[in-house]
């Protein structure tokens, strides 16, 4: 009886591992093959389970694409989330908060930079795809920028201006970091404590309702 219990208790989590084994083996071939030449039974392959068996956790093709890119940016999505809803001080520390973990955790993430590649270079021929990532990646982390700046025009802390209607431009230099690290990489290194400061001073003193001149 406890040697059948073992081999059920292996199978149960066996089971429940299945659905990250096959997330990783769909980076690995999407990373490798791009989207459009990446096949599920290339990936099924890899991960060394039947094409059916993907078919029990993802819909199709495109489902698991967006479900890897999810599962990437999930638990640093969660942290920035989780700092705006406990955060109690000004909203000066929150996006100092905030864009300290960015850049150390989201900017540097080489795997996440390679899903950015990935949907730069098939955005022409898969439309749908990035219309999707938009609307399940993009559009969380834009409603969450967009919080912290009412919560800043609520408090009084943010004077309104164009910045506040258009909130896109507080994080357009990440996507630049971003575009200069697939170019350049280590052949031109960008000094990111510098291009940080930087980039917090920008936000900081462009938003701020009285403008000091705030250090980053």
């Amino acid at each position: 009886m406890a040697v059948t219990e073992t081999r059920m208790e292996t199978r149960r989590r066996r089971k429940a591992e299945r659905p990250q084994e096959i997330l990783e083996a769909a980076f690995i071939e999407f990373s490798h093959n791009g989207y459009a030449t990446t096949t599920l039974d290339h990936i099924a392959e890899r991960a060394g389970v039947t094409k059916g068996t993907i078919y029990v956790y993802f819909e199709n093709k495109e489902h698991l694409f967006i479900s890897m890119v999810r599962e990437l940016m999930k638990a640093m999505f969660d942290t920035v989330t989780e700092m705006f809803e406990r955060h109690e001080g000004s909203t000066t520390d929150l996006f100092r908060e905030q864009f300290d973990f960015i850049y150390r955790h989201i900017v540097g993430d080489r795997r996440r930079r390679e899903v950015l590649r990935m949907l730069i270079a098939e955005a022409s021929r898969f439309p749908a795809l990035t219309d999707r990532y938009h609307d399940e990646i993009q559009r969380p982390c834009q409603e969450l920028l967009r919080r912290t700046i009412r919560r800043g025009l609520d408090r009084g802390e943010i004077r309104r201006s164009a910045v506040t209607e258009c909130p896109l431009v507080v994080i357009a230099p990440i996507a630049l970091v971003d575009i200069w690290l697939m170019m350049f990489d280590e052949r031109r290194p960008l000094d990111l404590k510098a291009y940080f400061d930087a980039h917090l001073d920008l936000v900081l003193n462009g938003l701020l309702a009285k403008q000091p001149n705030i250090e980053p």
